[in-house]
């Protein structure tokens, strides 16, 4: 499966973090599963990858929800010994801002950009969320909450309904109006810790279609969660059988503008790409 694109198709930052309104033409992921990459490239999505943090501890040092924050039109927050991201990002014509207090090894210190804004909200931990994280959302109605890895903990469906296991977060989600899908903790892969987050294990590649980096059935809540997309008209991916991995997330960047035509259609519910080696 490969997506189309008409003649006259723009091609764009997201305005909006993480809530694509055209189809994904640039995403930011980990290079951790070779395969994963290759199946989203394969959907004519351009993946820029991550660099290895020489900070974080190795389990999530590619991890793009722990190195960046996309805050929307092209800004992007990243720690400021990222550099190496930094210049990838920028070639892309990103504006890149550097966190005003320098990433850590350990906790709070390692989810500085670990903050969920998602349209008119952010949601984060006051004692790790980066504060030039917040200035730059000052706009957006502010929600405290005690998870400080606030953006993998989230899998967002829409712009008005999310997935998560933290009940802290659901609650306070619940709140401010969203429409929550609380999950069984654990069940999602991250090697060397004893379990990943839903947020790091998915992404938007086009309005209401979420990727998984692997097969729903795995999960005890696959049945649940695949009901709830539907009942938000929501379709899903998976880019292979395996278990769910967190890989940090898939990060939608850029997207291209379509006409109301193009966007008709479906894109398959339950589609799984099949891995095959490809120049991304």
């Amino acid at each position: 499966m490969c997506f189309t694109y008409s003649f006259w198709e723009r091609n764009r930052f997201l305005g909006l973090p993480g809530l694509p309104q055209g189809r994904v033409s640039l995403l930011l992921m980990s290079p951790e599963v070779p395969e994963l990459c290759d199946s989203v490239g394969r959907l004519g999505i351009h993946v820029v990858t991550t660099h290895p943090s020489c900070v974080l501890p190795p389990p999530v040092q590619f991890h793009p929800d722990m190195l960046t924050c996309y805050l929307g039109n092209g800004r992007i927050i990243l720690p400021q010994s990222e550099s190496t991201l930094q210049k990838k990002l920028q070639y892309f014509g990103a504006q890149t801002i550097f966190t005003r207090d320098f990433l850590e090894r350990n906790y709070p210190k390692d989810a500085g950009c670990n903050v969920l804004s998602i349209g008119n909200h952010v949601f984060y931990n006051p004692r790790s969320a980066d504060q030039e994280i917040l200035h730059q959302c000052f706009y957006q109605q502010h929600h405290k909450i005690a998870q400080g890895y606030t953006r993998c903990s989230v899998a967002v469906v829409n712009a008005n309904s999310v997935m998560t296991s933290d009940r802290g977060l659901s609650k306070a989600m619940q709140q401010a109006g969203f429409q929550v899908l609380e999950l069984e903790p654990g069940h999602i892969q991250l090697p060397g810790y004893e379990y990943g987050f839903i947020g790091g294990c998915c992404g938007l590649i086009a309005p209401n279609v979420l990727a998984f980096t692997g097969s729903l059935n795995t999960h005890p809540d696959g049945d649940r969660i695949k009901q709830f997309l539907q009942n938000q008209k929501a379709e899903f991916i998976e880019l292979s059988a395996k278990p769910l991995r967190d890989i940090g997330g898939l990060i939608p960047l850029k997207e291209w503008i379509e006409s109301p035509k193009d966007l008709e259609g479906s894109y398959g519910e339950g589609l799984t790409v099949t891995p095959k080696k490809s120049k991304i």
